[in-house]
């Protein structure tokens, strides 16, 4: 694992991950696709008041299930709020996700997977995505994960911009929990790449952790371009549904 550690950092800083226009609810996604997984997951995110701006809090709420080993379906309902705001409903999202190569014959897991995204109240617009997923398990449990996700918003509150975003993740297995560092960067554009500091780039720790059934992801976002968030708190928890 040592001899792959400063490739495993160069991707981590240079092909990172996104962030909307939300606070950043958005996570590293797995390839994994397991039959019979039903499950459902909430999601919670808080960018706190700075001299410019008031706090934000994004939320959303996933419903998944497993078709077969290949295919999974997934809803997804998200609601947000400025500081002393009531939540509005932003837009609902779903999404099919198809496993490709799996480790145990191609060495790693991979996946594709389709988003139709319906945005509401003029909060977001329509969109169509493709994000495509990588996932390599190492020696000593160390685990990295890498998304590319491109897309086209379309509808009355649409933008003439491509959206293309990159997400990566690092995590290692620590007292019985993973511990790792992950990074969100989007680079959308029309006419072309904009200046980085125009961009917005986050990065920061990552803990997984599994107790109870539940399934708890804690995670703090640093910005690291002018034009990104740059304090952002996270807590997603999931658990299968029988």
């Amino acid at each position: 694992m040592k001899s792959k550690l400063p490739q495993l950092s160069f991707l981590l800083v240079s092909v990172l991950a996104s962030t909307s226009i939300y606070a950043n609810t958005s996570s590293v996604f797995s390839p994994d696709v397991k039959r019979g997984d039903t499950s459902a997951e909430y999601r919670a995110s808080h960018v706190p008041a700075d001299g410019s701006r008031g706090g934000e809090f994004s939320q959303r709420v996933h419903l998944q299930h497993a078709l077969n080993d290949t295919w999974r379906l997934r809803f997804i309902s998200a609601q947000s709020k400025d500081a002393g705001e009531d939540f509005a409903f932003d837009y609902s999202r779903l999404e099919l996700q198809q496993q490709l190569p799996e480790s145990e014959h191609a060495g790693w897991d991979a996946a594709l997977r389709y988003e139709l995204q319906l945005g509401a109240n003029g909060n977001a617009p329509d969109r169509f995505r493709i994000a495509a997923t990588g996932k390599w398990d190492f020696t000593n449990g160390w685990q990295f994960r890498a998304n590319l996700l491109v897309g086209k918003e379309f509808g009355s509150n649409a933008d003439d911009e491509t959206l293309l975003e990159a997400r990566s993740q690092i995590t290692a297995p620590w007292q019985g929990m993973r511990v790792g560092v992950e990074a969100f960067n989007d680079f959308n554009y029309d006419s072309g790449v904009i200046a980085y500091n125009e961009q917005d780039h986050q990065i920061g720790p990552i803990l997984k952790v599994k107790a109870a059934g539940f399934s708890i992801t804690a995670s703090y976002l640093m910005g690291a371009s002018d034009a990104a968030d740059q304090h952002n708190f996270r807590l997603h928890v999931s658990r299968a549904i029988h």
